[in-house]
């Protein structure tokens, strides 16, 4: 076979072929003159595409399968809901530290408020009882003035809340006025911040009895060595007052 048709026949075998497929074809060369005699075959494989090699689909690298994607979709829905749920946490930690803090400064400041009263209150000399400061004066006054005198201290006259506390005012082995009074009506007996008395657990036996015309509207710790020390008493009569202050904090 002579060179010229040999290649004919090559070119027809590549043509022949489907050029989505990879094409592979034999040559068969003979040594120019001069070279050695003995025949040499060389095989050449030609690839009209680069997405085919022996036979198989190349995998492209920018493709991404939906599997993969759905996963990364779900981590980044994770990562987003730890950054709002930290976020939240340190939020919620700034908020309440914030509010303690203004707290702790409003606390502070009721405080100093209520130390500086007292210090008033006890330029005097004072004792305390339970959650209360007293002031006992040492000169007499009407019942109207005592009040006046414990005002300007920035208290009133004592309101007895319990035995304890009738016992700690009987102590003082004085006469003193007591925030208790029938002013606004007749026999209705008020203390002085307007709540109406509930007991008769104090009053002296017999007492009150609104002897003169009614005109004893004041009440007094005239029999102090017995627990039932309350008497009703005129008004303008002279005796020692106690003054209370309540200590809130």
């Amino acid at each position: 076979m002579s060179y010229s048709n040999m290649e004919m026949e090559m070119s027809e075998y590549i043509y022949a072929n489907e050029p989505a497929e990879p094409q592979q074809m034999e040559e068969t060369a003979l040594n120019t003159p001069g070279e050695d005699d003995r025949a040499e075959e060389r095989e050449v494989v030609i690839y009209e595409g680069s997405d085919y090699y022996e036979g198989h689909r190349a995998a492209t690298p920018s493709a991404v399968k939906p599997g993969r994607t759905w996963v990364r979709a779900q981590t980044l829905c994770l990562l987003l809901l730890c950054v709002l749920l930290l976020a939240g946490i340190i939020g919620t930690g700034l908020h309440c530290r914030i509010k303690l803090q203004t707290h702790s400064e409003s606390w502070a400041e009721e405080r100093k408020q209520t130390l500086w009263g007292l210090s008033d209150f006890c330029k005097d000399g004072c004792t305390s009882f339970n959650f209360s400061f007293y002031y006992i004066s040492s000169g007499k006054k009407s019942w109207d003035d005592s009040r006046e005198d414990c005002r300007g201290r920035g208290a009133d006259l004592v309101i007895v809340n319990s035995k304890e506390e009738q016992m700690f005012i009987n102590s003082k082995n004085l006469v003193v006025w007591i925030g208790l009074t029938d002013r606004e009506e007749e026999g209705t007996w008020r203390w002085v911040d307007g709540s109406v008395l509930n007991s008769t657990a104090f009053w002296r036996k017999g007492k009150p009895n609104g002897q003169h015309g009614g005109g004893m509207k004041c009440v007094d710790t005239y029999w102090y060595s017995e627990e039932r020390s309350w008497s009703d008493e005129y008004c303008a009569r002279q005796h020692h007052w106690i003054c209370e202050r309540m200590a809130d904090f």
